[in-house]
């Protein structure tokens, strides 16, 4: 989320919590310094189930709450509507200990529809999360693109459904390269070439020179076909992935 809009999430792991290491301890500023006063004030740890959430986070609870929600749920919002993904809410293990501290410092009991749960005052962010994810298929599925619009309909429920738990992987610094005009170039594309000619996809010294051309093109494409990965001359993720970069 700070890569999209920096200074967002704050960490909140430097005051008086206990969290697993499952969880992310991440609140918008005004939200944490709330916190910080509540917990100052009751002078006691602060044991929390479920803070900060990403969207596909929030996709498998609303699918575990809609198909016979097995964690007992009390409710579960969709994806880029709970404030659980915009830094103000926190679902707490002694919600009734601490509600009145944290009332005090403007946090806002949900009531006896989920008890657990604390919401702050803020501004909803869930959408630019949902943006921030459809931007990364984007990045990762240069032939299978969607609306970057934030919005969480059906087309980004079906892409969260099919993306990797552990992630799309790669390097974020790595270019996606294939075939353009005027032709890509650099130490990036000499790499991908290397490998393809250890892999004897090509056959010279000479097409290791740096740029991404119809020859380079074509290797890709053999190599991709071999691999048993989507075959369209681009290297992307999964491509950089099989050829060990």
């Amino acid at each position: 989320m700070n890569n999209v809009v920096p200074g967002t999430l704050v960490d909140f792991s430097d005051l008086n919590i206990s969290i697993n290491s499952r969880q992310f301890p991440l609140l918008q500023p005004a939200a944490k310094n709330a916190l910080r006063r509540a917990i100052q004030n009751r002078g006691t740890t602060m044991g929390i189930n479920s803070g900060y959430r990403t969207c596909a986070q929030q996709y498998l609870l609303r699918r575990w709450f809609e198909y016979g929600n097995p964690c007992g749920f009390q409710a579960v919002a969709q994806p880029g509507s709970s404030s659980h993904e915009s830094g103000l809410a926190l679902d707490l293990a002694d919600w009734g200990g601490w509600r009145p501290y944290l009332e005090t410092q403007g946090w806002v009991w949900y009531g006896w529809g989920d008890v657990v749960h604390f919401s702050f005052p803020g501004i909803p962010i869930g959408n630019i999360e949902i943006k921030a994810f459809q931007t990364l298929w984007n990045r990762n599925h240069l032939n299978d693109q969607i609306d970057a619009d934030g919005l969480y309909g059906l087309e980004t429920a079906s892409k969260l459904s099919i993306s990797p738990s552990e992630g799309f992987g790669g390097d974020p610094g790595l270019r996606i390269l294939r075939l353009a005009s005027p032709f890509m170039r650099g130490g990036d594309v000499r790499r991908v070439q290397k490998k393809l000619k250890e892999g004897g996809y090509l056959n010279n010294d000479s097409d290791v020179e740096g740029i991404y051309g119809p020859i380079t093109e074509a290797a890709v494409r053999k190599f991709q076909t071999n691999e048993g990965i989507t075959v369209d001359g681009v290297v992307g993720p999964d491509t950089y992935r099989k050829l060990g970069i």
